[in-house]
């Protein structure tokens, strides 16, 4: 079992990364073909340790809950008000971890709620906000939200892109226009797809499940047939380690 750090930098690099590589087109089906057969065998010999191994990564959580609780109290009596918006997040992500969704919910709002209110610098604040909506966009995801699922990944990638193209330079900030972003059916569908990669790399494979069917409406409705015909590969997949 990885390092409980290590797991939650691992799920909010990979979300991110996904999101600003949305205009990456998918893998081919050739490859994938030979990839999901490859996973489906291998699920099948780790069937009977499957239900041990999800005890003990539960307990585990539950343990990382109970010092994180501590954590928050620590940092709410030092007045430390970053820690104690990051605690809050990390918080809610264990319990989204556990399927414990309004408990994940409630913890991750009240953070953007103490961030929004705090005297955290600009710029530190525009960091930390992309990282809650990370947060949010994966509890969202694993409810089966999509539109506020699109909605918060439009926000990081303009949020980032703005970030980072202001980095080491000394022009003044842009005005903001509040222009809604265009939306893109095949950018938003390749976007879903590898939330719902990662969904299943997490052990979310009915979640992940219910994700690759909505991307593969998406699709159809754009006649995208070489990507049809990879999510249709990646369901059934699915469907085989569910069974």
């Amino acid at each position: 079992m990885k390092n409980y750090y290590l797991r939650i930098f691992s799920i909010a690099s990979i979300i991110t990364i996904l999101i600003l590589l949305t205009s990456k087109t998918l893998l081919s089906s050739n490859n994938k073909a030979n990839e999901n057969q490859s996973l489906i065998e291998a699920t099948k010999t780790e069937k009977p340790q499957q239900s041990q191994v999800e005890s003990s990564q539960q307990q585990q959580w539950r343990q990382q809950l109970s010092v994180l609780q501590q954590n928050l109290k620590k940092y709410q009596q030092d007045g430390n008000i970053a820690q104690e918006i990051s605690t809050l997040s990390q918080i809610g992500i264990i319990h989204n971890e556990l399927n414990e969704y309004s408990q994940a919910l409630e913890y991750l709002q009240l953070a953007q709620t103490k961030l929004n209110s705090s005297n955290v610098a600009p710029r530190e604040k525009s960091f930390i906000e992309s990282e809650l909506l990370v947060g949010l966009g994966t509890i969202y995801a694993d409810q089966g939200n999509y539109p506020q699922v699109l909605e918060i990944t439009r926000k990081i990638s303009q949020s980032s892109s703005l970030t980072i193209g202001d980095l080491g330079s000394n022009a003044k900030p842009k005005p903001d226009k509040k222009q809604a972003p265009e939306v893109d059916v095949r950018k938003d569908a390749y976007t879903l797809y590898s939330i719902a990669s990662t969904q299943q790399k997490r052990g979310k494979v009915r979640e992940a499940l219910r994700t690759a069917e909505e991307v593969l409406k998406m699709l159809r409705t754009v006649n995208e047939k070489n990507g049809e015909q990879e999510v249709t590969n990646f369901i059934n997949t699915l469907r085989q380690q569910l069974q």
